[in-house]
């Protein structure tokens, strides 16, 4: 949202930080103005958040709570970029820093020590190549997790205990209101994270599954089974039309994207079976990305990778064999129909991201 913290359309009731906001002691607006509220910035949200449950109505409501953490204290300029000389790190609440103290965390199969581990993703090899050139690291010095180190993993992982902490806060306020059994919950974040799978770290966007995969969990009573897991793919645009339906609200033609709700009640049929992964590298922050724009579409068993820029660097990696997608496939022979399928199909998801084609 950048740095203006005013209210958007639509909103009846608002708080937000501007920018990437401060964990401690942040700046908010609130009631018209902005001023600086005491305590850690997780929490408030969700006193706020009860607060709002809290109040008498006789309607139902929409509350969207989409908190900083896990997010460093690194302070973001009107342009986008981000003062990095002026890094806070990772802030936990005060109750739980050092937690984590003596974790170690258990790294992946394809974590990748080195570029010659990369020799089949060009493209991705030659942006590591880059982020490790003497400029780049002297730019990036303060940021924390640039580099994968257990500190930067444990203050993330303290961060989060949080907004834990502040779900069971949600939770309880519903079941005081009467009301938890007739609320839908969606839990789910924006992006993954890589801890030096692939060689990368904060590349948060490129199109592997560390990054492409994000928790959804559903608690709705009488809908959703408990316990229950979908293995149907389900993306991102499929929440606005979800909520919506979950309102019983009209799901316009402009809007991309489909209702799960039937896969809540355990109908997957006419279900999708691929889906369109996009991005363009206009980010200032990550200056060895700048020529990593792609589209990718990925199957329940492939995922095809289209480097915009670099198309004869291209990627397709067999998930069923091959889940930590170690081994590119593109140059296999016995794979031409499979590229040729998954360019198709490419082909096909960009025209209907675009609205070109139905």
């Amino acid at each position: 949202m950048g740095n203006d913290p005013t209210p958007r359309p639509g909103f009846d009731y608002w708080v937000a930080i501007p920018g990437q906001g401060n964990s401690e002691n942040p700046e908010l607006y609130e009631d018209g103005r902005l001023h600086t509220v005491d305590g850690y910035l997780t929490d408030i949200l969700t006193d706020r958040a009860v607060g709002f449950i809290e109040r008498d109505r006789d309607q139902p409501f929409c509350l969207y709570i989409g908190h900083k953490a896990m997010h460093p204290d690194i302070p973001q300029r009107d342009d986008g970029s981000a003062d990095l000389a002026a890094s806070l790190g990772y802030v936990p609440a005060p109750r739980h820093r050092g937690r984590y103290e003596q974790a170690v965390f258990p790294r992946r199969p394809n974590v990748v020590d080195g570029l010659a581990g990369l020799a089949d993703r060009p493209a991705v090899q030659r942006a590591v190549e880059a982020r490790h050139s003497p400029e780049i690291q002297e730019m990036f010095k303060g940021v924390p997790a640039y580099e994968v180190t257990e500190e930067a993993i444990r203050g993330r992982a303290e961060m989060l205990l949080a907004v834990d902490d502040g779900i069971g806060r949600i939770m309880d306020a519903l079941d005081q209101a009467g009301i938890s059994d007739d609320t839908a919950i969606l839990f789910t974040s924006d992006n993954g994270f890589w801890f030096g799978e692939h060689g990368l770290t904060i590349e948060r966007r490129l199109p592997y599954e560390e990054g492409i995969r994000m928790p959804l969990l559903i608690r709705y009573p009488g809908l959703a089974q408990a316990k229950s897991e979908i293995d149907e793919l389900v993306v991102s645009v499929d929440i606005a039309p979800t909520v919506l339906d979950l309102a019983q609200v009209p799901i316009g033609d402009h809007i991309q994207g489909r209702s799960f709700v039937p896969l809540l009640t355990g109908s997957t049929r006419d279900w999708r079976d691929s889906f369109l992964i996009e991005f363009y590298t206009y980010e200032q922050p990550m200056p060895w990305l700048v020529d990593m724009d792609y589209r990718a579409v990925r199957t329940e068993r492939y995922k095809y990778i289209h480097w915009m820029q670099h198309p004869e660097e291209n990627e397709l990696y067999d998930l069923a064999e091959d889940p930590y997608e170690k081994k590119n496939l593109i140059r296999e022979e016995n794979m031409a129909d499979i590229v040729a399928d998954m360019q198709q199909r490419l082909r096909d998801l960009a025209l209907q991201a675009t609205g070109l084609a139905q």
